[in-house]
């Protein structure tokens, strides 16, 4: 998963002072720069744009806050509506980066203003951000219907044609409208969540509470909640919601015994140890070191002892002899679940990377099932809705598997019993698009 770059906190009492001209210059100079660039390295060799633009960054050190403010929001606007501006409307890259800016803002900030005058877009182009996703095409194909060869603009423009092979036909407008808006930030509370909310409302930001997740608190996206929140770094992990929910799934009883197969930096490795109250062991194993690493630093941050980190191959690697309580395999995945916050993503990935990834999916959990106790737990996590990543490797597993079954559980969004499997759709958090199946082995 990509991580998008989070904007310095400014008090909401201050007003901010209008931009130097050489400052709005420099902006629109440095879009027409890098957006080709960025272009090239995204859509062309599939790399990530928020690790390029960090990349960007740390060799720029004279870039200052509102130069990467403008960077990071110019960028994902881009990439965002970039099926539109550029696939069919074959915009310029800065004119498609202000258009995109257009769709989702009801008002243009200095630099784009600026940018305004340097792009040709048809007269009547303005910003449109409040309204609807359909409303949005309507009114493109009317500011461009005098286009030479135009052809009207359709919400599937928005995403690759793979799209709609792959995911669930009654979902698909749907999925995409949502990928449009960017979802909140949540963070998981560790103590009690009314603790965060003061502290927020101390620097005049509003926060939310879940319904039926009370340890999950959203803010707008954007806020440096490091930064903001640095007298209470121990109380609070940033988690989306949908990821929270998967440790809420697993729900690892006091003292017991959990590996967590592809732990990544590990935020659901910390969650089930605080679901055990500290009462209990995680094994957290991944491929990347690096990540195992990061793991470590926020276990100490967080003055968590009970997590131990190895390096680990979950597809080929030979199974542990030991057995678990439980095993969580939140599984590599395609990631279109996590679209709405990483917008190029779309542009970089194809039907075929889903195939493999669900093909490799149902090898971590074949391999994983060896070191489930009889009468043990397995939930399988993805945070994905593309169908053969989701209910199909539940079906093949299950047919490879007869002595595991699907084990129903409580919807943690609305409270209600599941079957033994849920995807969570976007909006539904909302936050990220999350699959979860939760089998049980038998005592046998």
């Amino acid at each position: 998963m990509g991580t998008t770059l989070k904007c310095d906190f400014m008090d909401n009492n201050t007003q901010p002072k209008p931009l130097p001209e050489k400052v709005v210059r420099r902006h629109a100079e440095m879009l027409e720069d890098l957006l080709s660039e960025f272009t090239k390295l995204v859509v062309e060799e599939g790399r990530p744009a928020d690790v390029i633009l960090n990349s960007h960054l740390r060799t720029h050190k004279e870039l200052g806050s509102r130069d990467r403010r403008f960077l990071s929001q110019a960028v994902f606007s881009y990439f965002r509506w970039y099926g539109w501006t550029v696939a069919r409307l074959t915009l310029e890259a800065p004119a498609a980066c202000l258009l995109g800016t257009m769709l989702e803002t009801a008002e243009l900030a200095e630099s784009f203003q600026y940018l305004q005058a340097r792009c040709t877009l048809p007269e009547t182009a303005r910003p449109i951000g409040e309204r609807s996703l359909e409303d949005k095409c309507s009114t493109l194909n009317e500011w461009f219907k005098n286009q030479p060869e135009f052809e009207p603009l359709k919400i599937t423009d928005l995403v690759l044609s793979d799209f709609s092979a792959v995911v669930n036909p009654e979902k698909i407008e749907a999925c995409i409208s949502d990928m449009q808006q960017r979802p909140p930030t949540w963070m998981r509370s560790r103590t009690d969540p009314e603790l965060l909310v003061e502290a927020l409302a101390d620097r005049e930001i509003e926060s939310r509470v879940h319904d039926h997740i009370t340890a999950a608190v959203s803010v707008e996206s954007g806020l440096s909640l490091q930064h903001i929140l640095a007298p209470h770094a121990g109380q609070f992990v940033v988690q989306d919601i949908a990821s929270q929910c998967v440790g809420l799934v697993c729900a690892p009883q006091k003292d017991g015994d959990w590996w967590d197969c592809c732990s990544g930096a590990g935020g659901k490795a910390l969650h089930l140890i605080d679901l055990m109250r500290q009462n209990g062991k995680v094994l957290a194993t991944d491929i990347r070191i690096p990540a195992l690493k990061e793991l470590k630093k926020r276990a100490r941050r967080y003055g968590i002892r009970s997590i131990r980190t190895q390096p680990f191959n979950a597809a080929t690697d030979e199974p542990f002899t030991k057995t678990f309580d439980g095993v969580l395999v939140d599984a590599p995945c395609s990631g279109w679940g996590t679209w709405n916050r990483n917008p190029d993503a779309r542009w970089r990935t194809s039907k075929r990377d889903v195939v493999q990834c669900a093909n490799r999916q149902l090898k971590i959990l074949s391999n994983a099932i060896w070191c489930v106790k009889p009468g043990g737990i397995l939930v399988y996590a993805v945070c994905t809705y593309t169908q053969p990543e989701t209910e199909e490797v539940v079906m093949n597993f299950l047919d490879q598997h007869p002595n595991f079954k699907l084990d129903p559980f409580t919807n943690p969004l609305t409270g209600e019993m599941t079957n033994g499997q849920m995807q969570i759709w976007p909006w539904e958090g909302p936050g990220d698009g999350m699959f979860i199946a939760r089998f049980i082995k038998d005592e046998g």
